[in-house]
């Protein structure tokens, strides 16, 4: 039997989003196999490899809920993007043009970003499985680098296609869960067909499909009353996480919480899109379950280091306007107001993602029993932010202060550098699939 490797991350800031531990000013975490078996101010292990961890902040792996990895090569096209118009015309429509090995060279250079800047999980939500060939090539892809991902399978096709387009995804998922079961890195879920184009009478065979093999859902929400409707069917349960539901309504987000269901928000694609953003401090009094996304790099960076700030920011000043308006200005603190602090959004991308995805016993905090996935955010040369740490990771922080990457208990990134994956064979995978399907020369990276 292969010897059980065990890694000592010692002298940490450690945020372990834990009530109970709380914060460890200066704490060592000690990791063996894919677990974490201990946390504590001061921890010892002959046999375990140390890391260094002295001058940074050590807390759970970002998650990010909602994230497009096949746009991945597609950056950029949707930066001035306006309407829902522009988005098809610019991004979407590319879908059609996408091979089995494109789906593979942006997924995986996606990933590899993705771990590179902190985010040691994904749900990659593809609406762009054309084919079995498609779907195989992404998860592919995912295990290639690493990262925990959840494939949400797309059931969504070309807009014209025949019945027997539905049927054969579904048989294909079925046929995906068997093969895969609970595989630790990469899992396999589905992703809706939207309401507004793929009906009720699609959406509610889709539900009972994945329900029946234990999967999660995701589903774009865009239009309003769409959550409302998958109640009344008796379709809405907390194994679906809509994904924008800008337009949700108080009762909606009411239903959401009854069953102790989330949202993916993506704040930087929705504010820069126009949509009203009330609907995060909404869903906050609520007790949705938020959580949050990149959504698709054809418009922002990825960055959830930005996202957070961004959300935060947001709130802020949605409750600040909401205080104007009342009456109530200059501001004052209120026992209610105000009603989030940036400990909020590390939550976000922790907690409530790691519950988001499925994975809420599991990931999300960093407590003795759970997955060792976990990120050191280096703070040096210029020093950790006063105050509460989590307000420095939110508001201080970004990917280029990721020293360290741990996913399963497998360093992927020391010393600000990954260690088994190259960023330049991201941007070649990234070039090759703009010359496939853009017609960009790639130049030296075609042969690679």
């Amino acid at each position: 039997m292969p010897e059980t490797t065990r890694l000592l991350v010692k002298g940490a800031t450690v945020l372990t989003m834990d009530p109970g531990l709380g914060d460890l000013a200066t704490g060592d975490i000690l990791i063996t196999g894919d677990r974490i078996t201990a946390v504590a101010p001061e921890l010892s292990d002959p046999d375990a490899e140390v890391i260094d961890a002295r001058g940074m902040i050590a807390v759970p792996g970002l998650i990010d809920t909602h994230h497009h990895a096949w746009q991945t090569p597609l950056k950029g096209l949707h930066a001035s993007g306006w309407t829902g118009e522009d988005y098809q015309s610019q991004v979407f429509h590319l879908r059609e043009r996408f091979s089995p090995d494109d789906i593979h060279d942006a997924t995986f250079a996606g990933s590899v970003q993705m771990l590179d800047s902190g985010v040691t999980g994904v749900l990659d939500f593809c609406h762009n499985v054309m084919s079995p060939e498609h779907a195989e090539a992404g998860l592919n892809a995912h295990r290639r680098t690493g990262q925990r991902a959840l494939f949400a399978y797309g059931m969504l096709g070309s807009f014209d296609a025949p019945p027997e387009d539905h049927a054969w995804r579904l048989d294909h998922v079925r046929e995906l869960r068997g093969r895969l079961g609970d595989d630790g890195l990469l899992q396999v879920g589905m992703a809706l067909s939207s309401l507004e184009y793929g009906g009720m009478e699609r959406i509610t065979t889709e539900i009972g499909t994945a329900r029946d093999l234990g999967l999660r859902m995701s589903v774009h929400q865009n239009p309003a009353g769409q959550i409302r409707a998958l109640d009344e069917a008796g379709l809405l349960d907390s194994d679906i996480l809509p994904a924008h539901a800008n337009a949700a309504d108080d009762g909606e987000l009411e239903l959401l919480a009854a069953r102790g269901g989330g949202i993916s928000f993506t704040p930087e694609g929705e504010f820069g899109g126009g949509r009203s953003m009330t609907v995060l401090n909404r869903a906050h009094r609520a007790g949705v379950t938020a959580s949050l996304g990149i959504d698709t790099h054809a418009r922002v960076s990825i960055d959830l280091f930005a996202t957070m700030r961004l959300t935060f920011l947001l709130m802020r000043n949605v409750e600040a306007a909401a205080e104007r308006e009342a009456g109530r200005w200059p501001l004052a603190r209120r026992p209610d107001s105000p009603l989030v602090d940036p400990r909020h959004m590390l939550e976000y991308a922790t907690v409530n993602a790691a519950r988001a995805i499925g994975l809420g016993d599991d990931l999300g905090r960093l407590t003795p029993g759970r997955l060792a996935d976990l990120i050191l955010i280096g703070t040096e040369p210029y020093g950790i932010a006063l105050g509460d740490p989590a307000a420095h990771i939110v508001l201080q922080a970004g990917p280029r202060d990721v020293d360290t990457v741990v996913v399963g208990g497998v360093v992927r990134k020391r010393h600000g550098r990954l260690t088994d994956l190259d960023p330049a064979a991201a941007g070649a995978a990234t070039r090759r699939v703009r010359g496939r399907v853009l017609g960009e020369p790639a130049g030296r990276d075609a042969e690679q």
